[in-house]
C-alpha cells in the first residue's frame, strides 16, 4: 500500500471513528446522567394527568437543582456561557422562582379541586371538562419559555459536563478539517500535476 492510501484510509478512519466517539463517549453518558437528575422527571411533571403527580415531579427537579447546585449562587448561574445572554432570565434563580411559583399555582389548584368536589365551589362547566383543561393549561405553562428546567439545563451542562456542552463546537470544525484534509489527501497531487 502507497504513502497516500495509508494517509487517506488513516483520515477516513478519523472522519468516522471521531463522531462516533463522541458521540458513545461524551454526549450520551452526559445526557443520562442530566436525564437522570432532571430531565426524566421533567417529562415525568408533562405526562403526568394528576394535579399532585405533576407537583411530586416538580418537587423533584426543584429539591434535585438546589442539591446539585447547592454551592452555587443561582443569580450568577447561568444556562449560557455568552456574556450578552447572561441576565436574570437565564438564571438558575429565574428557574427557582418559576418553579417556586408553578408549585404554588399547583397547591391552588388542588386546593380548589378539593372544594369542588366537595361541593363547597360551583364552576360553570363540567368537572372533568374544567380538569382536563386545568391540567392542559399546566402542560402548556410548563413547556413555556423552553421548559421547567430551561436554565438548569444549560447551567448544569456547563458546569458538570463542559466537554458534552462544547462537544459539537469543536466536533465540526475538526470533522471539517478531516474531509478536507482527507480531499487534499487523495486528490490534491493528481490536481497539481
Amino acid at each position: 500500500m502507497n504513502e497516500k492510501k495509508i494517509v487517506f484510509v488513516l483520515l477516513l478512519i478519523g472522519c468516522i471513528v471521531l463522531p462516533i466517539l463522541a458521540v458513545f463517549g461524551i454526549w450520551l453518558p452526559s445526557v443520562a446522567s442530566y436525564n437522570r437528575l432532571f430531565g426524566s422527571h421533567v417529562t415525568m411533571a408533562y405526562d403526568q394527568a394528576t394535579f399532585e403527580g405533576m407537583q411530586t415531579q416538580v418537587l423533584v427537579v426543584w429539591g434535585q437543582m438546589n442539591k446539585t447546585f447547592a454551592d452555587y449562587d443561582f443569580s450568577t448561574t447561568y444556562n449560557t456561557p455568552w456574556y450578552w445572554q447572561q441576565n436574570y432570565e437565564n438564571t438558575l434563580a429565574a428557574n427557582r422562582d418559576y418553579l417556586s411559583s408553578l408549585v404554588d399555582r399547583l397547591n391552588e389548584t388542588i386546593k380548589e379541586k378539593e372544594q369542588i368536589l366537595a361541593g363547597n365551589k360551583t364552576i360553570m362547566v363540567p368537572y372533568n371538562s374544567w380538569y382536563q383543561q386545568t391540567v392542559e393549561g399546566f402542560r402548556n405553562e410548563s413547556k413555556r419559555e423552553g421548559g421547567l428546567d430551561w436554565a438548569i439545563n444549560g447551567a448544569w451542562f456547563l458546569s458538570f459536563a463542559p466537554t458534552a456542552f462544547w462537544l459539537w463546537w469543536w466536533v465540526i470544525p475538526l470533522e471539517t478539517a478531516l474531509v478536507v484534509a482527507t480531499f487534499i489527501a487523495t486528490f490534491w497531487a493528481e490536481i497539481v500535476e
